[in-house]
């Protein structure tokens, strides 16, 4: 059997078992990324108070309260009083009640005001879009966080796999001392030696466990997940790299789907509407009013009611002619603000556009690091199979294996690291380009083959 894929197999038992252990779960729930993401967006917080935020401004943008459409109010009263009548004499004459009542309905209606009622509407429903759109961000910005941590955690437990690996190489060499202890080829040193270097690696798989649980709940955390409901373990094995991404292409998505750009051009739109309503004000308003109501009014002392019903209604026109020179100011003020929203506008594009080209620029030597670290992992696990034939030969020392042994693990490091970073940059290209969301959905035409796994033409790491 090849003892690599005998490794693998121990190594992968190892780490699920370890993690189940310290997590002290009874029961398992497999994860792959879009299965995560989808528990993000149904659980997590900072969404649901973007949603209800937007859920506010949809609220808002009505055309009552852009002022559009008319007031009524009714009102009702009563009201008397009560007197004490004398004659001329100053003697007491007569107590005397009056009572009053009155019942009405009254309406206002802004007819024009120099179109600002309108642009107050547009500016509403603005907001609303803006609302939207802040939801999007928010969605992408977790999605983004939640898809590199699921991939740091991937990382870890390919790490996890390879020091069970190293661990399993030194139980191997520890075996190999122990029997050559006994029959007097190697020292006591030896054989101490080959213990403690068995001990350190215990040491570090067991240390690297436990950091991978903590990540874990730091993982349940950001879904929202109970943090002793069950295990997490991921269905994925490799990163998926996409490997066509082209700065030209990036660069037009970006400019055209950037949610942060598409939130500060509305920012513009905005301000203009404000800046809309505010030249408004120079404009002549004109009010309809009407109003149609019952009074009536009696008193003891005589026998007659008085009581009215009727319409009323007429129509205002109004006009400011001087306020201390406010319009003026105020007009000067929206125009400053709003070209403070062009001036955040271009300072947004040139950080987005920076972003862009530094995360292509880290993509793309990631990439083209990994053809090296790919064929140095090939090496680096002959050279470690190598190592173990002779090491069982008597060829070379055990301070010599166990040097061949960290490079062994350098090596794997090294591939893990360049394969997390292109994916890592590749995730924030996408949050720039307004595709991240796509991680949602399984890919099918991305591939990659699996690091991790060996060819069938590939030598084994430790020697029969």
């Amino acid at each position: 059997m090849n003892f690599r894929a005998f490794f693998l197999l121990l190594s992968l038992s190892l780490a699920a078992a370890a993690t189940a252990i310290a997590a002290g779960a009874q029961d398992t729930i497999f994860y792959s990324l879009p299965t995560a993401l989808e528990t993000l967006l149904n659980n997590g917080y900072s969404i649901k108070f973007s949603r209800n935020r937007e859920e506010i401004l949809s609220n808002n943008a009505t055309r009552g309260n852009a002022g559009m459409l008319p007031k009524v109010n009714a009102s009702a009263g009563y009201s008397g009083a009560a007197n004490q009548l004398q004659n001329a004499g100053g003697q007491r004459y007569h107590n005397t009640f009056t009572n009053s009542y009155n019942l009405g309905l009254s309406a206002t209606w802004t007819l024009f005001d120099g179109w600002g009622m309108q642009a107050s509407y547009s500016q509403l429903q603005e907001m609303q879009k803006n609302g939207v759109l802040s939801v999007k961000l928010e969605i992408e910005n977790s999605v983004a966080q939640t898809t590199a941590m699921y991939y740091e955690l991937l990382q870890r437990r390919l790490r996890l796999e390879n020091l069970a690996i190293m661990l399993s190489l030194s139980r191997e060499r520890l075996r190999m001392a122990t029997e050559k202890y006994l029959v007097g080829a190697h020292s006591q040193l030896e054989l101490l030696q080959a213990q403690v270097d068995f001990n350190a690696d215990s040491s570090q798989l067991v240390t690297y466990r436990q950091g991978i649980y903590e990540q874990i709940i730091r993982f349940k955390k950001q879904l929202l997940i109970p943090f002793d409901a069950y295990d997490v373990v991921f269905t994925d094995s490799a990163f998926n790299l996409n490997e066509q991404l082209q700065l030209e292409t990036l660069v037009e998505a970006t400019m055209q789907n950037n949610t942060s750009l598409k939130i500060f051009d509305k920012n513009r739109t905005i301000t203009d509407l404000e800046r809309q309503q505010v030249i408004a004000a120079r404009y002549p308003y004109v009010n309809l009013n009407a109003s149609y109501g019952y009074n009536n009014a009696h008193a003891s002392y005589t026998s007659s009611s008085n009581g009215a019903l009727g319409l009323g209604y007429g129509v205002s026109v109004g006009f400011k002619i001087y306020d201390g020179a406010n319009q003026r100011r105020l007009e000067r003020n929206v125009a400053v603000e709003l070209r403070n929203r062009e001036l955040e506008y271009e300072q947004q594009k040139q950080q987005v556009m920076a972003d862009l080209y530094l995360l292509y620029s880290s993509y793309k030597s990631y990439m083209n690091l990994l053809g090296l670290e790919r064929n140095n992992r090939a090496l680096a696990d002959r050279k470690v199979s190598l190592a173990m034939e002779q090491y069982r030969l008597g060829q070379i020392t055990s301070l010599e294996l166990r040097e061949h042994q960290r490079t062994y693990l350098d090596a794997q490091d090294r591939l893990l690291n360049a394969m997390l970073q292109a994916k890592l940059s590749e995730i924030y290209i996408m949050q720039l380009c307004g595709a991240v969301l796509n991680y949602m959905e399984v890919d099918n035409n991305v591939e990659e083959n699996n690091d991790v796994e060996e060819n069938n033409d590939d030598e084994s790491v430790a020697g029969s």
